[in-house]
């Protein structure tokens, strides 16, 4: 049984662990998201609908341009390959666009293992 005058030792202890999960969740709340299949549309409007091929045709057709990770990249001494539909398909120098991506992340453009575009994250 507790003594009445006594200082209850576990509100300290309470107060810091609410503190700690605080900080903990703002600190989370501060880190990127991945991308989503919302962010298509987003990055359309501003972004995907104005980049273009070299010879002047839209890289995109409302649908087939993401995001695409880095571990589904690779710079060989043959080019750059993307690891779309389940395979590594070279990407043709021409496709590799100047344009700056939306979140600095890789983006490609493409339809199965046709490659319209390809956007460096930090731009070519």
């Amino acid at each position: 049984m507790r003594n009445r005058g006594s200082r209850d030792r576990s509100s300290p202890l309470v107060f810091c662990v609410l503190i700690a999960a605080s900080v903990t969740s703002v600190m989370l709340s501060l880190l990127p998201l991945p991308a989503t299949a919302h962010d298509h549309q987003s990055y359309h409007a501003e972004f995907y609908s104005k980049w273009v091929t070299r010879e002047g045709i839209s890289c995109c057709n409302a649908k087939d341009c993401q995001p695409i990770d880095d571990r589904n990249v690779r710079v060989r001494s043959q080019g750059v390959e993307v690891y779309v539909e389940g395979e590594w398909v070279p990407v043709s120098p021409e496709k590799i666009r100047p344009y700056h991506a939306p979140d600095m992340n890789n983006h490609v453009c493409h339809l199965g293992r046709i490659i319209f575009c390809f956007v460096f994250g930090g731009g070519a």
